[in-house]
């Protein structure tokens, strides 16, 4: 019996700067509208972009008459940089589609550890946590934000951190491993000192590890 070849492996990141890897191996991706093109795809998580809304976002004020050639020319660069998962980057009659498995994307890859923590026990969930708060490696797709799909999607993505920070502190919390997020509480609370959760898992963090005086001053404050 014939036996396959392997899939080549593809995995996108987000949660940070743009990074593309091919069988584990970085591939360098210029250009700010090729990058474009990629994280509206990427962040699309299968479904289908179509051309207009491509174009719309790379051209908001006023379309070239090349607009839609340039648009063929760097998907047609991406299925480069995609080398043997080229096949991964699909055509379809009114756009394109970036087709993904579990674990190869890194934005929905926190969603699932966030999902499967709420699901788990305590101890198991704090370890998921851990795992999905890790996947951020610094401000998200900071250098595409002019455009306007991407900085909504940014915004999603800093809820998203949002809701795995507080339940990574409620979970450490619960186990007794409040030293080890206490640092994280204060700077939540710090980010957004009117966000009423953040200051309340902060003095809790604070109770938690001993520092009652620490703790009614927040609660306070």
């Amino acid at each position: 019996m014939a036996v396959g070849c392997p899939q080549t492996s593809v995995r996108v990141e987000v949660l940070g700067p743009l990074r593309l890897l091919v069988d584990g191996a970085g591939v360098d991706v210029p250009g700010p509208k090729r990058r474009a093109v990629l994280a509206l795809l990427a962040l699309a998580e299968g479904r289908i972009v179509t051309v207009d809304r491509l174009v719309d976002a790379l051209w908001p004020s006023q379309v070239p008459d090349s607009g839609r050639q340039a648009l063929h020319n760097h998907v047609s660069r991406l299925r480069g940089h995609l080398g043997a998962a080229s096949d991964r980057l699909e055509t379809r009659h009114d756009g394109y589609r970036l087709v993904l498995g579990a674990g190869e994307l890194d934005l929905a890859e926190a969603r699932a550890l966030l999902s499967a923590a709420q699901h788990d026990g305590a101890a198991g969930g704090y370890d998921l946590l851990r795992q999905a708060h890790e996947l951020w490696r610094g401000p998200v797709l900071a250098d595409l934000t002019g455009i306007e799909p991407i900085a909504a999607a940014v915004e999603d993505c800093a809820r998203l951190r949002q809701d795995v920070t507080d339940a990574l502190i409620t979970q450490a919390i619960a186990v007794g491993r409040a030293e080890q997020v206490v640092g994280l509480a204060a700077a939540s609370s710090a980010a957004d000192p009117l966000r009423e959760p953040a200051v309340l898992l902060l003095v809790r963090a604070l109770a938690a590890t001993g520092q009652a005086p620490g703790a009614l001053h927040t609660a306070r404050e």
